[in-house]
């Protein structure tokens, strides 16, 4: 009798494992554009031109503030932080990726930093103002040495 409740057991801990497992291997790509399911174009016809927008796989975190007046739509302060460890190389690519899905291509007037957390003794954390920059030239200005593209 106790070798059909280890098979049982044994099946039981396979379905749930499969079933836990399973969801995030049927996730879809992020390369395959839903609406047609093929993988969409990086270079949209609209992207040629002096106010040409940044690709949507690149997204500029920056230290550097936003010019008084230009081609960009500010979409809001964003904050981001890791549950694990990692430096603050690690909060800047959570802040461009959070930025990106806003429909955002900058992050502006960064800050990154350590900080205390559980079950990792320092984790990092940042904040940044999230920003749709139009003009691509506008862009590749607020770029410099300490500022990454993610």
């Amino acid at each position: 009798m106790p070798a059909k409740s280890t098979k049982f057991c044994l099946g039981a801990c396979i379905a749930a494992a499969l079933m836990l497992f399973g969801t995030s291997a049927s996730a879809q790509s992020i390369l395959i554009d839903s609406r047609s399911a093929t993988y969409g174009d990086p270079w949209p016809a609209s992207s040629k031109g002096p106010t040409a927008t940044i690709l949507n796989t690149r997204t500029l975190v920056t230290f550097n503030s936003l010019p008084a007046e230009g081609d960009y739509e500010v979409i809001g302060r964003i904050e981001v932080y890791s549950r694990w460890f990692g430096s603050t190389r690690k909060a800047m690519t959570l802040l461009g990726e959070k930025a990106r899905s806003m429909g955002a291509n900058a992050v502006v007037e960064t800050g990154v930093w350590l900080a205390p957390a559980f079950p990792a003794t320092v984790t990092p954390h940042g904040t940044g103002i999230a920003v749709r920059i139009n003009d691509h030239q506008l862009l590749e200005r607020l770029a410099d040495s300490s500022s990454t593209w993610e």
